[in-house]
């Protein structure tokens, strides 16, 4: 019966482990998603080319150096560096379309031996400028 018991706390105990590790895996990558979704409407909606574009129909072409100055100025500006760990960004333009790529790693809460202690965590958003 004793070892019953001490068998299953042990799996509660490895269950809760488990549950709180994950659980700060996804509020930090769903922080991250909202980052990311945040810095690629500053580079596409700050954008000054869209107003010289000629007619409705189509979308506008990104300026890559002006999208990536835009979200940096961005991520400056809502502290991202301070909130990851180990924040690292891209900004790709191909074509009309501006990708924006965040990563970073998310230190988790309880580090069983022979376990990592953190995790990779990456975001990716993209966003167009449509003309109408």
């Amino acid at each position: 019966m004793t070892v019953l018991i001490i068998g299953f706390t042990v799996i509660i105990l490895l269950m809760i482990v488990v549950v709180t590790d994950i659980s700060k895996v996804f509020l930090v990558r769903r922080d991250l998603d909202a980052t990311a979704d945040g810095a690629v409407l500053a580079a596409a909606n700050g954008l000054a080319a869209v107003y010289a574009q000629p007619g409705a129909g189509g979308n506008a072409a990104i300026d890559p150096d002006q999208a990536a100055r835009l979200t940096a100025d961005y991520l400056n500006e809502v502290a991202a560096s301070n909130r990851f760990d180990g924040l690292d960004w891209s900004v790709d333009v191909e074509g009309t379309t501006v990708t924006v790529r965040l990563t970073s790693t998310a230190d988790l809460p309880f580090q069983p031996p022979g376990f990592p202690g953190s995790a990779d965590v990456s975001s990716e958003s993209a966003a167009i400028v449509p003309i109408r």
